[in-house]
């Protein structure tokens, strides 16, 4: 990939900043009538600039900062039209100031959007002998050195930049584009993190030029995932943008998904006018198989790349190695690179005209071409493929072997890379066709830097709030999950439940047997999750209870009963059952378990952990199945009560009382997939992980764990495998929480019908009888508070579940949703009662930070976003992300900025 080719002004940021800054006052006083909610950074300074003009049409600065709008408006839109605007600008402030400092230095910044670097670097040179401490004017000049090839000069003006206004964020970006063309992707990154966590966070359209930056090197660098991640950010940051559209295509390229890839190229062909659109969407058709729509696309490409009008650099290049892949239209392809060659000598220019030369059999000046391209010290793969081809041809025969393994190192899985494999000497595979040799050298071997050790000084420091934090993190270690273990098996529950039913045939005076086939129909329901099954299970218990007195004989029977209220959400009811079971006086003490659930559902914590301590009576020692019912329950309120350390030992525990109790395997699944669910809390995938599988491996197909799988998998970017996990779920149980998490994932994923679909199925299930809207009622509450839709419903829907239950995630559900309908001061009183128990669960302390940041309570705000990131930095699909952001907002106001320390690149 061509990092940067693009060259939208990058130090106009700065600019565009100072000049905003000057306009703040009439935004803020309302005058801008023709600024409408929702427009962009550039429009807003546009019709600010506009509105300068037209109370002081003589305002020379007024013209200077609506050229420099335009600029952005540019960039924003991938629309050069607009650039046409920017010089009318010009032209109009010039004829009231000919000599006006900078409207001169605006017009370079219009030159280098036209990618006139000659002209622009020439000018740039002139204002930098008349003003040569202006910022500015060094950044104009590393921009245009840069395209043009001059690496040591540019890397002049960048450090002059930065020694003469340390942190300036134009400063820092050239630096990272420096440091990306030096090979060093991971400095690149720093910068670019910097740039961004010091980048206003009301600048959307820089924060999301940033991310892009950021996503294309990781696409470079072959992380497919962690680009994914970043783009999928950026498009809820700054929505529709075409550079974002362009990297998400080849992110859905490098997965292999080319109906996607070619849909999102068709997009921002909508957009981008650039003819490289248009041979980057050739190529996807052709990965795709549609070779004619892909012979079509290149000829429309190929015209507009010859029409000097409407040609750019890139679609230059774009050109070149189309004709030298032909041998009939090669001699073409060097005179066009013998052309570009004449203007400029960057890396990319540098490898087309050696290709051209390769083609047209001139191997010694393609090789010398070639070697000075990686001489730079940029890490690509097209280059290094390039080169080895070369290589070969020279009968330079080591040369072109380390040119194919830097190949395959650089980007193991890109079209280069399954080139210069054809060319590696054969080797054992790991079964992804990367080869061990391969992957213990792309592990083990570091991007390095190829040039003056002097650029490698000062690194800027990683921001906490940087958009990266999550593509440097080493990706927890996730059990690969075997297909047995999709899909349910048979547990013996229906040959318990054809066994009562012929029991009750018999013998339909006989209370036991519908006793067993109540509790036969409940342990169906725990193991499929039909709700229906309670239904039965309570009709055949009725039926018990009708047969036989409250005595000895009925302590199954109401113990049954209790469980179904639970499952059913009738937690009054499931006490009452419960206690009668106990009041039976049979020495049972195990009612007392429900009797706890019964209270923690209801919020009513301290009530349930005395009836968990009756599970221990003084006068004896439990048994395996008597402990592990107490210790994973003492388990789930060590963690409300924030130890979730302590949550996790004890679950432990359970799991080993469990297996020598000999539970079902839907039981003792459950028990590790609670355990799953306290790590997953804790911010420990891998442990969740492994957790979650074991509860496949005790119970194949547990829904509870496949959806758990793919939460976890889909937090940490695995979403290809994510939908396939959910999709596992639901087929067994489609519970709308599950459900929406998949439309979650799709849309995150850029399948936005296919999320649609899965958000009217949600409602769909929630509201299926009477049933499902007692189970279902917080679920759909936040799931309507969560998309913004329904939110007089969301409220209503969570003040009911109040009615039922007042634990700490009914508090929050209800703090949600009246935070989503504007009622703040009611929103925090709930957070701060959904807080009371200091429960460490990351998505409270989200809820509670934006409550309180809304409040005006930033500090409050910005320690509950701090503590959510740092218990979970994954803790969610989407608000992990938000919550970075928000907490970089939230520093940016809360830290004093300042500071004279500059930065070496």
């Amino acid at each position: 990939m061509k990092y940067l080719q693009s060259t939208f002004c990058i130090v106009g940021a700065l600019i565009c900043t100072a000049g905003f800054a000057q306009q703040t006052t009439s935004i803020a006083a309302g005058q801008i009538a023709t600024a409408t909610h929702g427009d962009t950074p550039a429009q807003l300074r546009i019709a600010a600039a506009r509105q300068q003009i037209q109370s002081d049409p003589k305002k020379v600065q007024a013209y200077n900062e609506l050229a420099l709008a335009f600029v952005t408006r540019a960039r924003e839109t991938a629309d050069s039209s607009h650039l046409a605007n920017a010089e009318s600008a010009l032209t109009q402030g010039l004829n009231l100031d000919a000599k006006d400092f900078q409207l001169q230095r605006t017009q370079v910044a219009l030159m280098l959007s036209r990618h006139q670097f000659l002209r622009a670097r020439e000018r740039a040179l002139v204002l930098n002998q008349r003003t040569p401490d202006d910022v500015m004017i060094y950044g104009y000049l590393a921009e245009a050195n840069i395209a043009l090839g001059n690496y040591p000069e540019a890397e002049t003006n960048a450090q002059w930049m930065l020694n003469l206004r340390p942190n300036n964020i134009p400063g820092i970006l050239i630096g990272a584009k420096l440091r990306m063309l030096y090979g060093d992707a991971p400095g690149a990154i720093d910068f670019l993190n910097q740039a961004y966590a010091e980048t206003s966070p009301t600048e959307v359209e820089e924060l999301a030029w940033i991310a892009n930056l950021i996503a294309e090197i990781q696409i470079a660098s072959g992380q497919i995932d962690a680009a994914a991640q970043t783009l999928e950010q950026v498009e809820q940051l700054f929505p529709q943008y075409p550079y974002t559209l362009e990297n998400l295509a080849r992110v859905r390229t490098c997965e292999n998904r080319a109906d996607a890839a070619i849909q999102l190229w068709m997009q921002a062909k909508s957009i981008d006018k650039d003819p490289h659109v248009l041979y980057q969407l050739a190529k996807a058709q052709e990965a795709g198989g549609r070779f004619e729509d892909a012979q079509r696309t290149y000829t429309q490409f190929q015209k507009l790349a010859n029409d000097p009008a409407t040609a750019t650099d890139e679609s230059k290049l774009d050109l070149i190695l189309i004709l030298a892949g032909n041998s009939d239209t090669a001699s073409n392809a060097l005179k066009l690179a013998q052309q570009e060659i004449a203007v400029r000598h960057d890396v990319w220019t540098l490898d087309a005209y050696a290709w051209a030369l390769y083609a047209n059999a001139n191997y010694q000046d393609a090789d010398a071409a070639i070697k000075q391209a990686i001489a730079v010290g940029i890490h690509s793969a097209q280059i290094f493929d390039h080169a080895g081809h070369i290589a070969q041809m020279l009968n330079h025969t080591a040369d072109a072997a380390k040119y194919f393994t830097l190949c395959l190192q650089s980007y193991p899985s890109n079209e280069y890379a399954l080139d210069a494999r054809k060319f590696v000497a054969p080797a054992k595979t790991m079964g992804n066709g990367i080869s061990l040799a391969e992957a213990s050298t792309i592990a083990a071997m570091p991007l390095e830097a190829q040039h003056d050790p002097a650029m490698d000084t000062n690194v800027p420091e990683h921001s906490d709030a940087s958009i990266h934090d999550g593509a440097t993190t080493p990706d927890p270690i996730f059990t690969p999950v075997p297909e047995a273990l999709l899909i349910p098996r048979p547990t013996g529950t229906e040959q318990l439940i054809r066994s009562a039913q012929n029991s009750v045939a018999r013998t339909q005076d006989n209370a036991k047997a519908y006793a067993g086939l109540g509790a036969a129909y409940f342990q169906r329901a725990r193991e499929t999750g039909d709700v229906s099954d309670y239904q039965l299970a309570e009709q055949s218990i009725v039926k018990s209870l009708d047969l036989v007195s409250e005595d000895f004989s009925s302590d199954a029977a109401l113990g049954t009963m209790a469980e179904v209220c639970m499952g059913e959400h009738r937690f009054a009811d499931a006490l009452i059952y419960a206690q009668k079971a106990l009041s039976l006086g049979t020495g049972d003490v195990s009612p007392f378990a429900i009797v706890g659930d019964a209270y923690a559902d209801m919020g009513e914590y301290d009530k349930a952990r005395i009836a968990y301590s009756r599970l221990t009576p003084s006068d004896r020692t439990l048994s395996p199945r008597a402990a592990y019912a107490r210790d994973s329950r003492l388990s789930y309120l060590k963690f409300i009560a924030g130890d979730t350390a302590g949550a996790i030992s004890l679950m432990k525990t359970a799991v080993t009382e469990g297996v020598e109790a000999q539970l079902p395997s839907e039981n003792l699944a459950w028990l590790y997939y609670e355990l799953g669910e306290y790590f997953s809390q804790a911010g420990d995938s891998a442990s969740a992980d492994s957790a979650y599988v074991a509860a496949l491996n005790t119970h194949p197909g547990d829904y509870r764990s496949l959806a758990a799988l793919g939460k976890l998998r889909a937090n940490n970017g695995r979403y290809a495998e994510a939908i396939v996990l959910y999709q596992r779920a639901i087929a067994v149980v489609p519970m709308p929480i599950f459900i929406a998490e998949l439309g979650d994932l799709y849309a995150k994923s850029g399948n936005p019908t296919e999320a649609e679909k899965q958000y009217r199925l949600v409602e769909y299930i929630g509201l299926l009888g009477h049933i499902n809207q007692v189970l279902h009622n917080r679920d759909l509450a936040l799931f309507y508070a969560d998309h913004d839709m329904k939110l007089t419903e969301a409220l209503d829907l969570a003040q009911k579940e109040l009615e039922v239950r007042h634990d700490v995630y009914t508090w929050d559900a209800l703090a949600w949703a009246l935070f989503k309908n504007g009622k703040l001061t009611e929103a925090g009183d709930a957070s701060k009662k959904a807080l009371r128990w200091g429960t460490q669960d990351s998505l409270l302390l989200f809820h509670a930070g934006m409550i309180a940041e809304a409040l005006g309570q930033r500090e409050q705000a910005r320690s509950e976003l701090k503590e959510a990131l740092r218990i979970n930095p994954h803790f969610h699909l989407n608000y992990a992300t938000a919550a970075q952001q928000r907490l970089a907002v939230l520093e940016a106001q809360s830290e004093l900025k300042g500071g004279s320390n500059g930065h070496d690149i």
